[in-house]
Formats: structure tokens, C-alpha cells, sequence
């Protein structure tokens, strides 16, 4: 047997760096939460289509939301954050939450730009004036909501309608769950600080439009 000789090993051409980071360095801690929140939409809902970036550097804040567009016009269309859950109230605490908005496949007569700005507007808020992550909360009418849209209010409460997977995810020893952002009529409004969470159920289960239709009419 005739045996080649190996050829030697040429000096490298590219001259790289390798970092080590500790998996608690703020960069490489929201990968992590990324990939593993990322991953259960993806599972859920498909590929996103458009991502926005919110940052605010002074107070700690990134958050990205995600579009997952409707594969049809029985599948709603869905925006999701993913990093609101890392982000610090005012109070010093973490918000521990990840949000939701579902809506008709025809985003109710908006384009996506105007929802993204809204739900930005929403998390803003959000961050800057609410204390706690406690639901159901309802923000009332605001001249921020989408002008086509008839539900100018906001309920946020536990996850309905989806996977019960999606409802807590697990990141390492942290547990955060996804809330659900309910664009609301007026009235809807009226009826949940008046009556109660149970009262509104029970008409929009009566109500001949669907509760993710911003459109619906507001009587």
C-alpha cells in the first residue's frame, strides 16, 4: 500500500475573532428568549411576513413585533411581541408579558403600517403609565386607534381562542404568559368596567360580528 503524504495545514487566511459570552450578557439573553418565543408563533401561526423594532435605550427597552399574515380568510391575522416581557415598568419590575392582536385577514380596512404604529403606541403606554400585568384591564376610547376601525377602546386579558401551548412559555426558571389585546367598542368598554368580564362574553357571543373584527358596529 502506497501511503500520500499529507499535505501541511496552510496558515489561515481569515483572521477572525472568537468571543465567549456568558449566556446572562443582555444581547445574547434575548437570542435565547427570540429563539424560543419565536419558535412557538412559528409553530403556531407559520412564517412572519414584516418585523418593526421599538428601542428605547435610556430605560432598557427592545422589543420586536412580528406580522403573521392570514393563509386564508378563516385564519386570522396575528401581530406578536417578543421581548415586552423583558422590558421594566417605572416600578423597577419586569412586565413578564408577551402580547397579542388577532384580527380579520383585512386588518379592518387598515394597512399594516397604521396597526404597527398603534400597537406601538399601545406597548408605550403600556410601559410608561400601567403598574401591573394583572387582567382583564380595559383602556378606554382613544384618538391613537386606527380611524377605520369603530372599536376606539382596548381590552387586555388571558389568551383565548389559541394553542394552550402559547398560553405560558417557559424561558429557562422564568414563566411568561402571552396576552390577548382585544380592540373593543365603546360600549364594550362601558359594559366590562360596569358589568364585568362575564357580561361582555356574553355579548359578543350574542353579537352577530366577530370580536376580532375592529369594524364591528358599536351598538
Amino acid at each position: 500500500m502506497i501511503r500520500k503524504r499529507r499535505k501541511p495545514l496552510k496558515k489561515k487566511v481569515i483572521d477572525v475573532q472568537i468571543n465567549k459570552e456568558s449566556c446572562r450578557e443582555k444581547i445574547l439573553e434575548f437570542d435565547i428568549r427570540r429563539t424560543i418565543i419565536l419558535n412557538m408563533y412559528i409553530k403556531e401561526w407559520s412564517m412572519p411576513e414584516y418585523r418593526v423594532i421599538m428601542t428605547k435605550p435610556e430605560i432598557g427597552v427592545y422589543i420586536e413585533i412580528y406580522y403573521f399574515p392570514s393563509i386564508n380568510d378563516n385564519i386570522p391575522a396575528r401581530f406578536a411581541t417578543v421581548g415586552l416581557s423583558n422590558s421594566i415598568r417605572k416600578t423597577g419590575k419586569p412586565i413578564e408579558t408577551e402580547w397579542m392582536l388577532a384580527l380579520k385577514p383585512d386588518l379592518g380596512q387598515e394597512n399594516i403600517d397604521r396597526i404597527f404604529t398603534y400597537f406601538c403606541d399601545l406597548i408605550a403606554h403600556n410601559i410608561e403609565n400601567i403598574k401591573s400585568s394583572g387582567v382583564p384591564r380595559v383602556m378606554t376610547e382613544s384618538t391613537l386607534a386606527p380611524e377605520n376601525w369603530t372599536t376606539k377602546a382596548l381590552l387586555i386579558d388571558e389568551l383565548r381562542g389559541e394553542s394552550e401551548d402559547l398560553e405560558e412559555i417557559k424561558i429557562g426558571e422564568e414563566v411568561i404568559s402571552v396576552l390577548w389585546v382585544v380592540p373593543i367598542t365603546p360600549k364594550e368598554a362601558y359594559i366590562i368596567l360596569q358589568e364585568g368580564i362575564d357580561a361582555f362574553d356574553a355579548y359578543i357571543e350574542n353579537h352577530q360580528h366577530s370580536i376580532i373584527d375592529p369594524t364591528r358596529p358599536d351598538k
